[in-house]
């Protein structure tokens, strides 16, 4: 793998490879962008050019040498890559950094920490990270990947160079898929490139869930028998059901985001260009002559709180019995 097969962000590689080619590489980076748009593959491409022995005129790495073969496999001495356990990443993992920062190589120019999910580092591994990246050795290299940059702290971002990773567009994603599977048909491609929202992660995941698209297809013929205005006792026996599902209970939630995101879309200016649900198009401007832009925006607004109260634990079902008020407008027909 080399730089130029992460696929549609150039403009982070050119800045990558314009400081290898100047010599002028930070001691310390912040990768910021969406889940799958290829933060971390970009950090293991840009530590190979790094330390490789032969790189090109370009600066990048040969992918032949010892030095890029070890990282490749992620096995090198040299390379770390500290994750989050238990959906934090503990002042624990940030001291046994420090005390590995503190040796020279073993084999490379530069030694590499990776920090995978950097927003989730609590507030003492923040303040223990601090104090290498304001003092890092000469030979060291540290990069953060993280989703979104207002949890790092400001102290923090201030002393890194900060590296954007856009959203893909889905004609590359399309394309993608298509390079990558022979037996894939170009309207599965389609759809999973539109689901995918920018990112090359989720589509290869949505192309190997199978179970996905089955649950889609029972979540959206739901949500299309729905209507504002129009609702019964049993949609508290759907709340019993989908709330026994909590193991992807986070992809039904996204599933139900990107329906009423793609109604509203459509809604207010009719264009199908950014609609996720593409083969669903016809029940998508069904469904926008029927709800009001103040219950969709209502319903949107309550959706991106969910995720927050899910991480706070709060009742599942009292959290989907809301939300289900809120689809059929009953707070509205109260008015």
């Amino acid at each position: 793998m080399s730089f130029n097969d992460i696929v549609g962000q150039e403009r982070a590689i050119k800045i990558l490879t314009k400081s290898l080619k100047e010599n002028k590489t930070s001691s310390s980076y912040i990768f910021v962008g969406n889940e799958g748009t290829g933060k971390k593959l970009t950090a293991i491409e840009f530590t190979k050019a790094v330390n490789c022995l032969n790189p090109s005129k370009n600066s990048e790495a040969c992918e032949d040498c010892q030095s890029c073969n070890e990282i490749s496999k992620q096995y090198s001495p040299d390379l770390k890559i500290i994750e989050p356990i238990k959906n934090s990443i503990k002042i624990e993992q940030i001291r046994e950094m420090r005390k590995e920062i503190g040796l020279k190589p073993f084999k490379n120019k530069k030694k590499v920490y990776i920090i995978d999910k950097a927003e989730k580092m609590t507030l003492e591994a923040s303040n223990c990270l601090l104090k290498t990246i304001e003092e890092p050795p000469y030979y060291a290299i540290i990069i953060l990947i993280c989703s979104k940059i207002d949890p790092i702290l400001p102290t923090i971002v201030s002393r890194c160079q900060i590296v954007n990773f856009g959203l893909i567009s889905s004609g590359k994603i399309k394309e993608f898929l298509l390079d990558n599977n022979d037996n894939l048909e170009k309207e599965k491609a389609e759809i999973i490139s539109k689901l995918a929202q920018g990112s090359i992660g989720s589509a290869l995941k949505l192309l190997l869930d199978k179970e996905y698209f089955i649950k889609r297809e029972e979540v959206l013929d739901y949500l299309s028998a729905i209507s504002p205005g129009k609702y019964s006792e049993d949609i508290f026996t759907k709340v019993e059901k989908t709330a026994s599902e909590i193991e992807r209970i986070e992809e039904m939630l996204e599933i139900i985001k990107l329906w009423y995101r793609d109604i509203l879309i459509i809604k207010n200016t009719g264009d199908q260009k950014y609609i996720a649900n593409c083969d669903k198009l016809e029940r998508i401007y069904e469904k926008s002559q029927i709800y009001s832009q103040e219950i969709l925006i209502d319903i949107l607004d309550y959706l991106e709180k969910v995720e927050e109260y899910l991480m706070k634990n709060v009742n599942t079902r009292l959290i989907l019995e809301r939300l289900y008020i809120k689809m059929v407008g009953v707070e509205y027909c109260l008015k």
